[in-house]
């Protein structure tokens, strides 16, 4: 194939810092947008690091003591979507190159599936057949090998990839906020399963010259873009800002923050939400959002903080829109309606806290109108989940759907508050039983219920009640759960065996707004 264009620079800059590498591809692309730095394809590994993507709240994704405590680097990626654990056993593309190098006006998302596409073309010649997966990842078998990410500045994009030639599965879960359940055997094991590695493909890790030689031609090849392997250079060597970097990287750090969150999950990654809201004069004084996300221009999430200040709940939809829309932005396996209904939740849930009088952040509210009032779904509220975990581990009921109300434990007193209103209580005794009872709810026409998890598992399973298409409120359990005791292959089977607790004050409170159902015989037959 003869070149249509000049070759690019080829850089292979070794083992390094993973927060220098970061800051380098950083500081590459704000050159090359000035138009004083050439395009440019790097090669870099790097000592262990974790790092979030460019919209993450920083000490959501990381577990920032673990990594202190073992000397893990914490960075910020300028590029968009989630936390990464990597270290000397990945390696690290970076590619930056102007918008008329990559077929000029490409959305975001051609542009990361291009350059996957590129990358498969190179592990193909290294022997890897792997397959790109929206909306950035290659994958061997379903199970992943590499993830892309991408950032734009100007006319100039940065594209970057992690590709797994091996990999330390426990050190990555635990650098990661993941559920600690994720850490025992059996999540070890999991996680094993979602990954796939060079070396286990292989048997072996190919030489750093052929990645570099394969990966170039896989370029070349897919985004007419050459790259000079004639003369590959060490460094780059510039200057950096390490303490611009540290600023940077805890631009978005929401712990010790009183706000209260709300997450909505979409195809294009989790969205997260804080708001402060003023009730007395019905506005709001402050937003926040983040999430594993793309969307450009990056500062899109910023002017949309600025922006809805001082607004009510009601001008948050028409707000969002004329902010995106004014930006013209790109949003990757999300929609301004998202945007708008994490908003919105989060503005109803510091609302109904004050509206209800809860003294804490027990409410995990989920439905598909942000803006539907609390109060609203517990009118309409007909049925009450509660998790078999919560019930004592010598109850002979633990395992059942019922409860006999014997009063020895927090649950009887939930099944009777449940009963007064004539409403029906479900201990849910598996998740598999959870996704059933959901579908009977929803096919018996359920529109709204309430029910008790642990914040981690609404957060990890959140596809299942949006699945369900019912409006819901959802309080925290507290105590012993099986993601802390990482148990949760067990608790989803139904044979987790320590004990959570209820938030009983919150339960009391929140009950007060369930008006008395006119059947009495609701729960008769969950009594017997």
């Amino acid at each position: 194939m003869t070149p249509q264009n000049p070759a690019i620079a080829v850089f292979e800059s070794g083992i390094q810092s993973g927060a220098r590498n970061l800051m380098i591809d950083r500081e590459l692309l704000r050159r090359h947008a000035t138009g004083t730095w050439p395009d440019t394809l790097r090669f870099h590994r790097s000592r262990p690091t974790a790092c979030v993507g460019y919209h993450q709240a920083i000490d959501r994704e990381l577990r920032l003591d673990y990594c202190a405590h073992h000397g893990i680097e914490i960075t910020r990626r300028v590029t968009g979507g989630g936390a990464l654990y990597f270290d000397e056993n990945q390696q690290g593309i970076s590619l930056i190159v102007g918008r008329t190098g990559c077929e000029d006006r490409l959305s975001c998302a051609r542009l990361l599936q291009l350059f996957c596409e590129a990358l498969a073309v190179g592990l193909k010649e290294l022997g890897l057949q792997a397959a790109y997966k929206f909306p950035n990842d290659l994958e061997i078998g379903g199970r992943k090998i590499a993830s892309a990410f991408l950032a734009r500045e100007g006319d100039s994009c940065l594209l970057q990839a992690i590709l797994l030639l091996d990999v330390d599965i426990q050190a990555m879960l635990e650098a990661l906020r993941v559920p600690t359940e994720k850490l025992s055997a059996d999540g070890l094991a999991g996680a094993r399963e979602r990954l796939i590695t060079a070396r286990q493909c292989l048997g072996e890790v190919p030489p750093a010259q052929s990645i570099v030689a394969a990966i170039s031609r896989g370029i070349a090849s897919v985004m007419d873009i050459y790259a000079d392997l004639s003369n590959i250079q060490s460094g780059p060597e510039i200057s950096l800002d390490f303490a611009a970097a540290q600023a940077f990287t805890r631009r978005i750090d929401w712990s010790g923050e009183a706000d209260l969150e709300a997450i909505w999950k979409t195809p294009g990654g989790v969205l997260r939400a804080r708001v402060e809201y003023d009730a007395q004069a019905g506005e709001i004084r402050r937003a926040a959002l983040a999430g594993d996300v793309y969307l450009h221009p990056a500062h899109v999430f910023a002017q949309l903080e600025q922006g809805l200040v001082g607004w009510t709940p009601c001008m948050v939809e028409g707000a969002v829109h004329r902010i995106v829309g004014a930006a013209r932005a790109e949003l990757l396996g999300f929609s301004a309606e998202d945007i708008a209904r994490v908003l919105q939740l989060a503005v109803e849930k510091a609302a109904a806290k004050d509206r209800l009088q809860l003294k804490n952040d027990r409410l995990m509210l989920h439905h598909a109108d942000g803006s539907l009032p609390t109060e609203m779904i517990l009118a309409q509220a007909e049925v009450m989940l509660l998790p078999y975990c919560a019930k004592p581990v010598w109850c002979k009921w633990r395992q059942r759907e019922g409860c006999p109300e014997c009063g020895m434990c927090e649950v009887g007193e939930v099944y009777r508050l449940a009963r007064e209103r004539n409403m029906q209580a479900i201990t849910i005794t598996s998740y598999e039983h959870l996704t059933a009872t959901l579908a009977a709810m929803q096919a018996k026409g359920t529109t709204a219920y309430m029910g008790m998890c642990c914040s981690n598992f609404f957060i990890k399973r959140h596809q299942a009640f949006q699945a369900a298409g019912m409006a819901a409120v959802l309080m925290d359990i507290t105590g012993a759960n099986c993601y802390e005791l990482k148990a949760e292959s067990a608790a989803y089977a139904g044979c987790f065996e320590a004990q959570a607790s209820l938030e009983m004050e919150t339960v009391r409170q929140v009950m007060r707004f369930v008006p008395v159902r006119a059947d009495a015989s609701t729960n008769k037959e969950a009594r017997k």
